[in-house]
């Protein structure tokens, strides 16, 4: 017990040596950054996905995994997750701290293991504090990981251990973290092309994805063995949806909001030209398909920050294409943005940012967002938010085409990235 005490005090004393070494505006920064994710977890409701969350807790305590599976169709978070909902909300109710703040707290927390493993990655970038530091104070990260109230943080996280992992030559930890993120949140998945392609030799690359899918049965296989079918047909059947407003405003997408709202308002649908239509309907499917193409066209870019780019470039191609859509699936890819020169994050922050945080401000009626969520009961929008939509979903799309036509290009000296060593010869 007395080593175990030593062991933690050493440990906080190069936490607080590492901090003390940092300039003081870098330390200022990292206090602002969990400041306010402290404020956004302790004091705040979050959004309606807190409450959502809450009933599946409660269903699940009540009646089982499996029966709330089929229950409810729209029950789409994989069995890991869903359990540990449960958990948080019994362990709510025994200490009696809110269901709100247990809830989010540990992705705030892993919000803080995503800026250590970003700045790890970008240790020989000359810019790597202030990269650092964008993302830590990036109104995404945070509001995210501490307010909204889901899962979509440890998609980032895991995908950045992972990287970290592997980096180091780890192949089975790098699996078994992808593994685990699976277990919380599908779409870490769309990262998987780029780190298979990133491993030397076809022998690295099954023993990748078999761990990793070895990894992500496990933590799912009490209800798998239960009842496969409605397990596969919840989780994996579930695509995201087209939300909008009670009003009919779209929330995202590039043809509901510079299409059907824009170029072709009050146009009738079977006016609107074909391939458009035919692009809307098959929107994720096309959009996972140009990941595909344009992670195996950037397989021979291997640096760490090269394959961090590609990672960020896939996710904008399915913000860009995809029209199935909720506010936070910025956070599966908001580390990875500074890996892309500044061009790229500049911007998608100020838009993205803006867009999210002034829609949630109108919705809570609050700009410290200390009010009750209420999206149905704000059917129309203002001008503002609408503004910082239109430009946010303009630019997610003429960045997915840019990054997919970049990746037919010869390929031109970049940015420094972070030296570290490869994975070894590319065996293509």
């Amino acid at each position: 017990m007395l080593l175990e005490t030593n062991r933690s005090l050493s440990g906080w004393r190069r936490c607080r040596d590492i901090f003390l070494r940092q300039p003081i505006w870098f330390q200022a920064a990292l206090v602002l950054g969990a400041g306010l994710r402290l404020y956004f977890v302790l004091f705040t409701p979050g959004t309606c996905d807190v409450a959502i969350w809450r009933q599946h807790a409660e269903r699940i305590n009540e009646i089982g995994l499996i029966g709330y599976y089929h229950e409810n169709p729209l029950a789409n978070h994989p069995p890991l997750m869903s359990e540990v909902g449960a958990l948080l909300l019994r362990l709510a109710k025994f200490s009696g701290i809110p269901f709100r703040i247990l809830f989010r707290l540990p992705f705030a927390a892993m919000d803080a293991g995503a800026l250590a493993l970003l700045r790890s990655l970008l240790r020989d970038d000359p810019k790597r504090r202030l990269l650092a530091a964008a993302y830590w104070l990036n109104p995404l990260a945070v509001l995210f990981s501490a307010y909204h109230g889901n899962t979509d943080s440890a998609v980032a996280f895991s995908a950045l251990l992972a990287v970290w992992f592997l980096s180091k030559d780890r192949v089975a930890a790098g699996a078994i973290a992808v593994g685990i993120g699976l277990g919380i949140k599908l779409p870490v998945i769309l990262a998987l092309p780029a780190l298979v392609f990133w491993l030397a030799g076809w022998r690295k690359r099954f023993e990748f994805i078999g761990i990793t899918a070895l990894t992500a049965l496990v933590t799912g296989l009490p209800a798998i063995l239960t009842d496969a079918h409605v397990v596969c047909a919840n989780v994996f059947g579930y695509h995201g949806q087209q939300l909008h407003s009670t009003g009919g405003i779209p929330v995202w997408g590039w043809f509901r909001v510079l299409v059907r709202d824009g170029a072709w308002v009050g146009v009738p649908l079977e006016e609107i030209p074909k391939p458009l239509t035919f692009l809307f309907d098959h929107s994720w499917q096309i959009a996972i398909g140009l990941l595909l193409i344009m992670t195996w066209r950037r397989r021979s870019q291997r640096s760490v920050g090269q394959v961090c780019a590609t990672i960020a470039a896939g996710y904008t191609l399915v913000y860009g294409f995809s029209d199935s859509w909720a506010f936070q699936y910025f956070a599966w890819s908001v580390p990875f943005w500074f890996f892309l020169p500044d061009r790229f994050w500049v911007p998608a922050t100020l838009l993205a940012g803006g867009y999210i945080y002034s829609l949630y401000w109108f919705v809570c009626g609050n700009p410290l967002l200390l009010g009750e969520w209420d999206f149905t009961g704000h059917p129309q929008w203002p001008a503002i938010v609408m503004l910082f939509r239109d430009l946010a979903v303009l630019f997610f799309l003429i960045s997915a085409g840019w990054f997919f036509v970049q990746s037919f290009l010869p390929l031109r000296s970049a940015k420094p990235m972070p030296a570290i060593p490869d994975l070894g010869e590319n065996k293509e």
